[in-house]
């Protein structure tokens, strides 16, 4: 049983404590980032963590969404593309440029998986 339940994203990293020092951990669910929205200062780390049992992204390069509003860089930022975040696993992402980041679930973005990082400037 162990090892159908590992296999549906049950278990993993995404299932135990987030990374010590992370500025904001949001889960990935069947079709949603939960929370949507996160704010952190420059230089800080947000974790997401698949806690779904279906593959997810976080994704914000522009070039890859359908639709253009669902992905933004602010200026001097740089875009980025987890790749394919399996089922229980996790992905981190330092910002380290001030501004709003949009992103989506490149999976998933006509179904709504959308979200957004608010970078504040370090004090």
């Amino acid at each position: 049983m162990a090892m159908l339940l590992g296999g549906c994203g049950l278990s993993g990293p995404a299932h135990g404590p987030p990374v010590p020092g992370m500025a904001a951990v949001v889960d990935m669910s069947f079709e949603s980032y939960d929370p949507a929205n996160v704010t952190i200062r420059a230089g800080q780390t947000v974790e997401w963590r698949n806690t779904s049992i279906i593959t997810h992204t976080v994704t914000d390069d522009p070039a890859r969404a359908r639709k253009a509003d669902d992905a933004g860089v602010p200026a001097g930022g740089q875009a980025f593309d987890s790749g394919d975040i399996p089922p229980g696993q996790v992905y981190s992402h330092a910002f380290t440029v001030p501004g709003t980041y949009r992103y989506f679930c490149a999976h998933h973005e006509q179904g709504g998986m959308l979200g957004v990082v608010v970078v504040t400037p370090a004090p």
